[in-house]
């Protein structure tokens, strides 16, 4: 797996400045457990490059045994605090000699924002007088291996490490991704298994043996397995987990080859298996009250909107997955007393149990105050006065617009919310509607809200939003903004467009939906609520001659 030399005259530029400093490069896919050395790194280890094999197993066997054992301590700080690093030990060669290298790197994220693979090189520098076998600490470098390591030794080192990144995992998808991020590739581990119901383990080898250490109650440390229908010796550790709610479950380390358990290493997996059960029963319990909290939410969203003549919706709602995860984001269409429709999109501050309940309270009074036939500014006046005579300390953003369905005569009016965007599909177009706006609600219990008017023209879509739509902490609003622009104006340009005539705008808009709210759904932890609403007028251009136009 190594990478050939190439010849002197046709190195490029970079490999003949690492070859001219006499650094060797590396990359280690984390995910793979893949690792790829240059000759030059093979040669510092004392390693052939046909012994490799892809794997770190060549590394590991080159350590000096002081450094091996702190390893994985430092594996485990350097993945768990990410960014660049450095880091010095000792190897020794075939022929009995000790090396003292260098090796300086970087963690490198996938899409998703989890450790995907480390990138760097190698330096001997054994004729050179810096300590072997340490962390570098070279005066303006910032490396994650520079932080003092505990005097305690290597294993609580590592545990310490392990301790405070599961600290941080809220839900058992957490708790999962802290162990395979960086428990698993810190320990070498080729592979990780985790299972809090036993009943769900499949019928097959591993299954088997975790069901064993489950009712065993006791550490199963097998070495040199010959697995059923396979050539490959595998070894495995697999741990009994069982929180004080009564749940059991368990956890397998597997590795490449025959892999011995001393004690010193048994008594490391039996420390790692106690603090996953504690992270364990503290994600399944928060993983309880997430969907209690979300069900809540979703309790308080009307469960289906009324249909709009000549007309189609969408709507998607995710609850955050950080805290309680209960926001105070909502979407509503009202149907009022003179045949127009209400849309609302609204997103109370705070994610509590008081910000769904406030949430609940402006629904309802929006509701009251749109069926008397008032005016969306006036709407919006009149409920902005309601929260701030309530006993608590939220505010509200609200946008509200009232739709006439036969002809597309919008009239609107905004509270400290974001713009809503029209988009039209045949021109490929997207752009803020541009409505003026007063402050947020309960602000100013004598705000007013300037309205405004505009009409849907046949073909074109309203999209209303909340801010969790688009808010990041790496930009400015506007620039969160014009990316939210530039994705719909890039979906519309290549997705089919709706064909009214067809029946085929309802599956467009869904698809758009989808597409909009794509990135928040694949983020993990999602720290904001979103609600998209999507409408969209249907009528045939010779349709809407024949209806009569709004008159002042």
């Amino acid at each position: 797996m190594a990478h050939e030399q190439l010849p002197a005259a046709h190195t490029p530029p970079l490999a003949a400045a690492a070859h001219a400093a006499r650094a060797g490069a590396f990359e280690w896919n984390l995910i793979s457990g893949e690792v790829l050395w240059d000759d030059a790194v093979c040669r510092m280890l004392g390693t052939a490059p046909e012994d490799v094999e892809g794997r770190a197993a060549a590394f590991l066997e080159a350590l000096h045994p002081d450094d091996s054992a702190r390893m994985p301590a430092a594996v485990a700080e350097v993945i768990e605090r990410g960014g660049r690093y450095r880091y010095g030990y000792q190897v020794v060669h075939p022929d009995g000699s000790v090396r003292r290298l260098e090796e300086r790197g970087e963690v490198l994220l996938g899409p998703d924002g989890r450790p995907q693979r480390v990138l760097g090189l190698m330096f001997d520098r054994t004729d050179e007088g810096a300590e072997a076998g340490r962390p570098d600490r070279s005066e303006g470098t910032a490396a994650p291996s520079e932080a003092p390591e505990p005097a305690a030794g290597p294993a609580d080192a590592f545990l310490l490490t392990l301790t405070r990144a599961l600290a941080r995992a809220a839900s058992v998808d957490d708790v999962t991704r802290v162990m395979t991020d960086i428990a698993r590739p810190a320990l070498n581990a080729e592979n990780l298994l985790i299972e809090a119901e036993p009943d769900a383990l499949l019928r097959e080898a591993a299954g088997e043996a975790m069901r064993r250490a489950i009712q065993e109650e006791q550490p199963l440390f097998l070495e040199g397995l010959q697995l059923p229908a396979s050539s490959a010796t595998r070894s495995w550790a697999v741990l009994p987990l069982s929180g004080s709610d009564g749940w059991r479950g368990a956890c397998l380390f597997g590795f490449a080859g025959t892999k011995s358990f001393d004690d010193a290493q048994r008594t490391l997996f039996t420390a790692v298996a106690g603090i996953l059960a504690h992270s364990l029963s503290r994600a399944r319990l928060y993983d309880t009250e997430h969907q209690w909290a979300a069900e809540l939410q979703r309790a308080m969203l009307p469960r289906r909107l009324p249909a709009v003549p000549d007309h189609s919706t969408a709507v998607r709602y995710l609850p955050g997955t950080t805290g309680m995860a209960v926001g105070g984001d909502w979407y509503d269409l009202l149907q009022l007393p003179d045949g127009r429709v209400g849309l609302v999109v609204g997103d109370v501050q705070g994610h509590s149990i008081e910000a769904s309940a406030v949430m609940g309270q402006l629904r309802i009074a929006l509701r009251a105050y749109a069926a008397e036939g008032h005016s969306p500014g006036v709407v919006l006046a009149r409920t902005g006065r309601l929260l701030a005579e309530l006993d608590t300390d939220l505010f509200a953003t609200c946008c509200y617009l009232s739709l006439d369905p036969a002809t597309g005569a919008v009239s609107a009016a905004r509270a400290g919310h974001p713009q809503p965007a029209r988009i039209h599909a045949g021109q490929g177009t997207a752009v803020e509607l541009g409505l003026p706006g007063g402050p947020p609600l309960g602000v100013d219990p004598a705000a007013y809200y300037p309205e405004s008017e505009t009409v849907l023209a046949p073909g074109e879509t309203l999209l209303l939003y909340t801010d969790g739509l688009i808010e990041t902490r790496h930009e400015d609003i506007d620039t969160s903004l014009e990316r939210l622009l530039a994705t719909v104006r890039e979906w519309v340009g290549s997705a089919p467009g709706p064909d009214p005539a067809a029946g085929t705008t309802a599956g467009w808009l869904g698809r758009l939906a989808d597409h909009l709210v794509g990135p928040s759904h694949a983020k993990s932890p999602r720290a904001d609520d979103v609600a998209v609403f999507l409408i969209q007028h249907d009528l045939l251009p010779e349709a809407l001659a024949r209806r009569p136009l709004l008159t002042a």
